[in-house]
């Protein structure tokens, strides 16, 4: 038995190299990368009085990025144009940029499997800078959602992201947050 240990081991070493080349050549020639535009409204907090018509603005978010393979990827981004707060009734424009860790939910989970990926659920996460242009302030936040994402063609698809730039005192002095939710569409470059 011992004479044969290595040779086993040697088959083993072949079987499992074999396997991770043949998925890193699938990842090395998945490569994709895309643009993406979306519009939707957006709010300055998340607590029960922030829920107010006069608090809410347009959102606009441009995106491009890069799929690594269908599992990762990694998108820089821009959001604003402005958004209200309940204290006041003027416009406070702002200047949100990204990047973001790609996670796709659905391949994660059923990569193996065979599925049409017509539809996929993603996260996204990163850090971005924020200038808050009303009170010409500067601060490092965070930007984080999930995008439902629906393929039309291989090339279009078309989503919905909910998101939030977290951070502190980016306009009111302590933990503040800009829910947003977008509809948006993507193109992914073959």
């Amino acid at each position: 038995m011992k004479l044969y240990l290595p040779f086993i081991l040697l088959l083993l070493n072949f079987s499992v190299n074999a396997q991770i080349d043949n998925r890193s050549e699938q990842f090395n020639s998945y490569k994709k990368w895309f643009v993406s535009s979306a519009f939707g409204v957006q709010i300055s907090g998340i607590k029960e009085e922030d829920f107010v018509s006069k608090n809410i603005a347009p959102a606009l978010t441009i995106s491009s990025g890069l799929w690594f393979n269908p599992s990762i990827g990694l998108q820089f981004s821009y959001k604003g144009p402005y958004f209200h707060t309940i204290s006041d009734d003027d416009k406070h424009p702002y200047l949100s940029i990204f990047g973001e860790v790609l996670f796709n939910l659905n391949e994660i989970v059923n990569g193996e499997m065979e599925n049409n990926n017509n539809w996929n659920l993603i996260i996204h996460s990163g850090p971005g800078y924020f200038h808050n242009k009303y009170f010409n302030k500067v601060k490092l936040n965070g930007n984080l959602g999930i995008i439902n994402d629906f393929k039309l063609t291989e090339s279009v698809h078309v989503f919905v992201d909910v998101s939030f730039i977290v951070g502190w005192d980016i306009y009111q002095g302590d933990e503040d947050i800009l829910p947003s939710g977008v509809l948006g569409i993507s193109y992914l470059f073959n």
